[in-house]
């Protein structure tokens, strides 16, 4: 190939010949960086500078951490699973709605607290079928930081179908109704519930005498929730 560079002619073609590889080099190779580039999600504007596309960049805003309720066995929340519902483990026993009622037969009631351990149903659910040969609220209570419960209430979250909170509201109902032998679950019970709950702050009553956890502040985090399921 040297020795053919003495023809003046032929030199051209050679210097031609090898311009055009390098060009379809570079451009394979442009091209392929292109390619590699669109699999991170950035691109190369007009001078050539790499970008990341704005879509990406909003995938990266949306990593900042869960600020609201997040479970605890995904530690995730309403921000990164928006559809799926988040419950509340409580404790519920029947008891009487007033000790001091004038009747020889009370009132019976039941009367509710929580350690405030939140965890999706799904996950809930999810664990119960893996703890083989556990009842069901034995393997909660490992989730429930070791605080027995055998309730779950369910928080609705702001895009949450109202369907789907029914459906595990109506869950829980049936939680409450194993665990206390009261056939209806109304309004009128969910009142006496949280009068009972407000009286321990008031007389400064033990909360996890019967659960083994949980305290004032757990408790008073669960109050909103309570009162919201009383209205709805």
């Amino acid at each position: 190939m040297e020795s053919l560079k003495g023809n003046e002619e032929v030199a051209e073609r050679i210097l031609e010949v090898r311009q055009q590889t390098k060009t379809e080099k570079k451009r394979l190779a442009m091209a392929m960086r292109k390619k590699q580039l669109g699999a991170l999600g950035m691109k190369t504007n007009e001078k050539g500078q790499v970008t990341a596309k704005s879509s990406v960049l909003k995938q990266m805003e949306d990593l900042g951490e869960e600020t609201g309720l997040t479970c605890c066995i995904c530690r995730e929340g309403y921000k990164y699973h928006p559809n799926k519902v988040l419950g509340i483990y409580t404790f519920t026993k029947r008891c009487n709605v007033e000790d001091f009622e004038n009747k020889s037969r009370k009132t019976a009631g039941y009367t509710t607290v929580s350690h405030f351990n939140i965890v999706h149903v799904d996950c809930h659910m999810a664990a119960v079928r893996l703890a083989r040969g556990r009842e069901e609220w034995e393997s909660a209570a490992l989730q429930n930081a070791n605080t027995k419960c055998n309730g779950l209430l369910p928080v609705w979250g702001p895009n949450v179908a109202e369907s789907l909170f029914a459906n595990c509201l109506a869950r829980h109902n049936t939680y409450l109704q194993e665990c206390t032998g009261h056939r209806d679950i109304t309004y009128q019970s969910s009142v006496h519930d949280l009068k009972l709950l407000i009286a321990r702050f008031a007389q400064e009553r033990s909360f996890s005498e019967d659960t083994g956890g949980g305290g004032r502040e757990s408790n008073m985090k669960l109050l909103p929730y309570m009162l919201h399921m009383a209205l709805y």
